[in-house]
């Protein structure tokens, strides 16, 4: 490991200081919505908050959301089969997906089935910032939140004629990705954009010549596969903005089509082999997506604010296994979200709202299946009160949430209808002391829940329990000459968690409420130097998950890294020539759904991505990189048997890509 890290040392050879005024200022003036859905300072919240900003996203190299997301401390990126991310905040292991909570402009991308989010498709150049919140947003946004909130903030339609961009991309294994965005002025008021978004790659694994099918008895036959094709994606944007007096009102569209083709697990000594081999199975998964939504606020006066929003989202499913397990579903919902902030004193307000959602999801493939439904509703107010240089937050969220679902109790089992109605509430303290222009210190309480999603219920066995969750951070924050400094220690735990678990006598498991209590104890640190040329980062994550009671009393929960390390750095090698390094280090671990801590602990590895951006006048940008620059052989997730088999999942090896931007 020695070696990766004087990588990033190096180069801090011989640079001068910045200017701290500068750097001061922008980093203390950053503001953050996801919190209120209403703009504030990062230091004035308490809440241990990292911003993406467009420029970091651009210096890196970044090409998808996941990749502007590595190395955000309290975050663990992981992919399965070359499918969409999944984003852990805090250490909730193959149940992650469920527990935090990715919104677009403040609009949920979590779907109802409870499936998955899509955000590969996401152009970043249409990004302005991403804000991640690590264990906060259980009373702005209710379910799911329970590990935090990720909020991918991206460029309004602009007050101007005739704007744009164009890119392309190619790398390895015939990765190909285009996009083109328009806008523009139609009148003085309404502003308008475009974008679409183009991806095609061969992808890193090999796949079968042949696919397995079964019959109704299980008896197999072997046929010439269909799923040994070419990874495709495309998103079109289409967005509007009116302007008002003392608001606006948008409008978007997106539509996303996914096409991934892959290939299934390795074993040990098949992935120490060759990883890139094909796996045990051929799939395909593909996903059509047509969002909706509708935005209007309104400052009505100096005290009055005013937000709604709201739209209608759905996601349709075909998943093919050649295994009797294919899929297809339609998975739909409505939602609304009214919000009102009144400023009661300077920096002193109060918010009260509430939301609405209204879900369900169609069986495509047995039509004859009863449809499941979800709906919710929720009230919530947050009040904030600034004495002197201290702040005290207090928030309160009360939700109802009522199925009418199928359950099986085991995949192949029978099915039972059931009708179910739950309420949660929700609860939010905080105290945040600003000891200085530049430095704040604060303590926070949230209570913040989960309840089972509609794929959840497909295979459930038990009573059906909401996932309550306490989190406990002490934190600090602060510019300290040319470093930026933020640290916090927090206690997490979590009651009912929800779960999958394997039993010998069912392949696929059943999801359950866990039986015990969960802890985390962790600590996650970020420093950032800025020098006239350089900058450097240090982020840091630790994080201690064991069960505290019940069946699996005082082994590791599985499926989570202690250590979570990321340095890189950034150089201006000239006004036009930018350069950036990173290093990731994740430790070892036990496979996913290894709860006994029998098959012991691995997959640690450290990776390292560096690429190069010139910038030339006008508007066009050329880049090119490396990922994985030492082919550093790893697997994105590991699960197992309780019959000790072990699944692995194998990670890209190197890869190459250079492209160009033109912005106009």
């Amino acid at each position: 490991m020695k070696k990766y890290l004087m990588l990033a040392a190096i180069l801090a050879v011989g640079t001068t200081a910045m200017a701290e005024e500068k750097i001061a200022s922008q980093k203390l003036n950053e503001t953050v919505i996801s919190t209120e859905n209403f703009e504030t300072s990062v230091l004035d919240t308490a809440k241990n908050i990292t911003i993406v900003t467009q420029e970091e996203i651009q210096a890196k190299g970044a090409n998808t959301v996941a990749e502007a997301l590595r190395g955000v401390p309290g975050l663990t990126v992981s992919y399965m089969d070359g499918g969409e991310p999944t984003f852990d905040l805090r250490g909730y292991g193959a149940t992650a997906s469920q527990n935090t909570l990715i919104l677009m402009d403040g609009v949920p991308l979590n779907n109802v089935q409870g499936s998955w989010y899509y955000t590969s498709q996401i152009p970043v150049n249409m990004i302005d910032k991403i804000e991640v919140i690590p264990s906060g947003g259980a009373v702005m946004y209710g379910d799911g939140a329970a590990g935090g909130v990720i909020n991918i903030i991206t460029k309004a339609p602009q007050d101007k004629n005739n704007y744009g961009s164009v890119g392309l991309e190619a790398g390895s294994w015939g990765t190909t990705k285009g996009n083109v965005n328009y806008g523009t002025k139609v009148t003085d008021r309404l502003l308008m954009d475009i974008s679409y978004t183009g991806y095609r790659s061969e992808g890193f694994r090999n796949k079968n010549s042949n696919d397995t099918i079964y019959d109704a008895n299980w008896n197999p036959t072997t046929v010439p596969t269909k799923h040994d094709k070419d990874d495709k994606r495309e998103a079109i944007w289409l967005r509007g903005k009116y302007l008002l007096d003392k608001g606006s009102l948008e409008v978007n569209y997106r539509h996303n089509e996914v096409k991934d083709y892959y290939t299934g697990s390795l074993k040990k000594a098949q992935f120490k082999e060759d990883p890139s081999m094909a796996g045990n199975y051929n799939g395909m998964g593909r996903s059509i997506e047509n969002d909706y939504s509708l935005k209007y606020n309104q400052k009505i006066n100096d005290k009055f604010d005013f937000l709604i929003f709201g739209g209608y989202d759905e996601l349709e499913f075909k998943g093919e296994t050649g295994r009797n397990l294919d899929t297809h579903y339609l998975a739909s919902q409505y939602f609304i979200k009214p919000q009102v902030k009144y400023n009661y004193k300077e920096n002193s307000y109060i918010i009260i709202g509430g939301d609405y959602k209204d879900g369900k999801s169609e069986d495509k493939l047995i039509p004859s299946n009863k449809d499941k439904k979800r709906e919710s509703y929720a009230g919530y107010i947050l009040n904030k009160t600034t004495v002197g240089d201290w702040q005290f937050t207090q928030g309160y969220r009360r939700e109802k949430i009522k199925y009418d679902t199928e359950i099986k109790e085991g995949y192949g089992k029978p099915i039972l209808g059931t009708k179910e109605s739950h309420n949660a509430d929700s609860f939010e303290l905080g105290v945040n002391y600003l000891y200085s222009d530049t430095g704040s210190i604060y303590l926070s309480y949230v209570n913040g829940f989960r309840s089972p999603s509609i794929q959840d219920m497909g295979a459930w066995k038990g009573n059906i329990k909401l996932q309550s969750t306490e989190n406990y951070e002490f934190g600090i924050k602060d510019m300290y000459k040319n470093t930026y400094a933020s640290a916090s220690v927090f206690l997490i735990n979590t009651k009912d968690e929800i779960y999958l678990e394997k039993t010998i006598d069912d392949t696929f498991g059943t999801n359950k409420n866990f039986d015990g209590e969960v802890r985390r104890i962790g600590t996650q640190a970020s420093l950032q130097h800025y020098f006239d040329k350089l900058t450097l980062r240090e982020n840091i994550t630790y994080i201690q998950p064991k069960v505290t009671s019940g069946k699996y009393d005082g082994k590791e929960f599985a499926g989570i890294s202690r250590w979570n390390i990321n340095l890189g750095a950034t150089y201006n090698f000239t006004e036009k020539l930018i350069g950036n390094i990173d290093m990731y280090y994740l430790n070892s671990a036990y496979a996913q759904d290894d709860f006994a801590n029998k098959l012991g602990k691995e997959n640690a590895y450290t990776t390292v991505d560096t690429n190069l951006t010139y910038k030339f006048n006008g508007g066009l940008e050329i880049y090119g990189g490396v990922r994985n620059l030492f082919d550093r052989e790893y697997a994105n997730a590991i699960t197992s048997s309780p019959a000790g088999y072990k699944a692995y999942y194998p990670a890209d090896g190197r890869s190459y890509y250079a492209g160009f931007r033109y912005n106009f």
